[in-house]
């Protein structure tokens, strides 16, 4: 496959967070032209409810609700929910156990960041987040979960899942995250994960793959059916050399093995068709020799970095 198209193609589905170039504003009882702000910051102002006037911010879409561990999100949620254009709402270490069955109401929006709230109910809560329409995008980094639930397939428009630094092994976490039809990124660095299960294979309508600062040393040959998967982050883990798995991975376009243990880069890489175009080996223990001889195997690549090498 040409690598230019695969490119390209990466950079339409790239799963940054949703961009907005307008300016964030931090909340004032007396504020002006509320009319016309889109974004604003309420965070750390130990809020207990929202100030009434917020339902007035008619073109806001994006609102900062974390740091408050006191806020009635049963009250909170019905004013947010006179908001027509708001779509992402970060309620970040704000000491959430449980969602209120009201914000289902919040029908347009598509993000919610729930951050640093360890106690979190996730099967509980899911029910109540598979009734909001239009999600597409949830944040649960640092939320000390130990699996995914079963239940989490029913967020029916889900494509964007981020379960960084939690304490995630293996396991039926795989079975079920295969099961959300729509998803497409997904982060599951900085967990406890020592291996992948064959369950991985399932994962083929995902298109970003962030595995880094895990204890992976191997990657199971199944892992090649994710015929979709065009990013994959294996940094900071234990890998003695590239995985030959990737080989077979059909639309592979970006593999990131930064900080591991690679001492040798298989033969096989040398005249591979995958599409493979930007290979980081950062931080590995590559010799000056086999630096000089990968560079063969690599050429035309629109990145290959291999910087900072270690020597122990």
């Amino acid at each position: 496959m040409n690598k230019l198209f695969c490119y390209t193609v990466l950079l339409l589905l790239s799963s940054c967070q949703a961009a907005f170039f307008s300016e964030t504003f931090s909340y004032t009882e007396n504020q002006k032209g509320i009319l016309k702000i889109e974004r604003l910051d309420l965070s750390h102002q130990n809020l207990k409810t929202l100030p009434k006037n917020i339902r007035n911010y008619k073109n806001l879409q994006f609102i900062n609700l974390s740091n408050n561990p006191d806020l009635q999100l049963d009250s909170a949620f019905t004013v947010l929910a006179a908001l027509p254009q708001l779509k992402i709402i970060r309620l970040d270490s704000n000491a959430i156990t449980y969602l209120p069955e009201n914000i289902k109401k919040l029908k347009n929006v598509t993000h919610l960041s729930f951050v640093n709230n360890p106690n979190f109910h996730w099967r509980k809560n899911n029910d109540a987040l598979a009734e909001m329409p239009k999600l597409t995008t949830l944040n649960f980094e640092y939320c000390d979960f130990m699996e995914v639930p079963e239940n989490i397939s029913t967020i029916k428009h889900l494509r964007n899942l981020r379960l960084s630094h939690n304490k995630i092994n293996a396991g039926a976490s795989f079975t079920n995250l295969s099961k959300i039809e729509k998803l497409k990124f997904l982060w599951l660095d900085n967990n406890e994960i020592t291996f992948l299960p064959p369950e991985v294979a399932s994962l083929n309508q995902v298109v970003e793959l962030y595995l880094d600062g895990n204890k992976l040393t191997q990657l199971p040959e199944e892992i090649k059916q994710c015929e979709k998967l065009c990013i994959l982050y294996l940094g900071n883990n234990q890998f003695k050399e590239i995985p030959e798995q990737i080989i077979g991975i059909k639309m592979l376009y970006m593999l990131v093995l930064y900080n591991n243990e690679i001492t040798a880069i298989p033969e096989k890489f040398n005249n591979s068709e995958i599409p493979l175009a930007v290979l980081v080996l950062d931080k590995n223990k590559l010799s000056e020799e086999e630096i000089k001889k990968s560079i063969n195997y690599f050429k035309g690549f629109f990145l290959f970095s291999t910087k900072n090498q270690r020597t122990n």
